[in-house]
């Protein structure tokens, strides 16, 4: 009997709300293929790419594939980020289970990326606000953000599409993003706001640290508006 479908994380089940569907994406750092064979099952899409740098990843992704019969709706590849899809094979990309550093860095990596036919879905294990950075500085706009809890832990997932459009931007707006007012949101910046603090009370009595100081001074106040406001 042929099972029609996975129950998915809730990290992996808020990425996958974020699909628009209808064409093929690439899941990058794939792992196991949960989210593309989910997809697939449910029909929001025809068609994936599984991919990831490392073989060991893509031999848990063919496992998946095997289980749930998808051996002709998803292909499994060896990349290093998107280095190995064409820009015409896929309608929306999705990079989950990396640092927000490292998405940053691939996204740099392919000249292809900044299309406007294209849609991004991110959910960064650590340094969002490296990747908004680098979103907003280059012409993207984030569209939606959610945050879930699972297990000890919080996750934020957001989509973007690239506009070509620069617009100002702050070093909270790199934080803050476009989180929505709810408990997991604050939970998740409550964690970064206590990384924050530590960081400014070991900088603070340093001269040569002033400007950096006084930055961190405005991030936490506008991050403590954000949780207590």
């Amino acid at each position: 009997m042929l099972i029609r479908r996975i129950t998915l994380s809730p990290r992996l089940a808020a990425t996958a709300s974020l699909v628009v569907g209808g064409g093929n994406i690439v899941d990058v750092g794939t792992d196991h293929a949960y989210l593309p064979a989910h997809l697939i099952l449910t029909k929001k899409i025809p068609f994936a790419i599984a991919s990831d740098v490392r073989r060991s990843p893509l031999d848990n992704a063919r496992d998946t594939v095997i289980k749930y019969k998808l051996q002709n709706k998803v292909d499994l590849r060896l990349s290093d980020g998107l280095k190995e899809i064409s820009p015409d094979e896929v309608e929306e990309i999705v990079f989950a289970g990396m640092g927000g550093t490292l998405i940053a860095e691939k996204l740099k990596e392919c000249s292809w990326v900044k299309s406007k036919k294209h849609h991004f879905i991110f959910q960064p294990q650590s340094k969002a606000e490296d990747l908004r950075e680098y979103l907003y500085s280059n012409g993207f706009r984030i569209n939606k953000e959610l945050a879930v809890s699972e297990g000890n832990r919080y996750y934020i997932t957001f989509d973007a599409y690239y506009t070509g459009e620069i617009k100002p931007f702050t070093l909270s707006d790199c934080f803050i993003g476009e989180l929505p007012q709810t408990l997991e949101a604050k939970a998740h910046l409550r964690n970064q706001l206590n990384r924050l603090e530590k960081k400014y009370n070991a900088l603070r009595r340093r001269e040569d640290k002033a400007e950096e100081v006084k930055s961190l001074e405005f991030l936490i106040e506008d991050i403590k508006g954000f949780i207590y406001g």
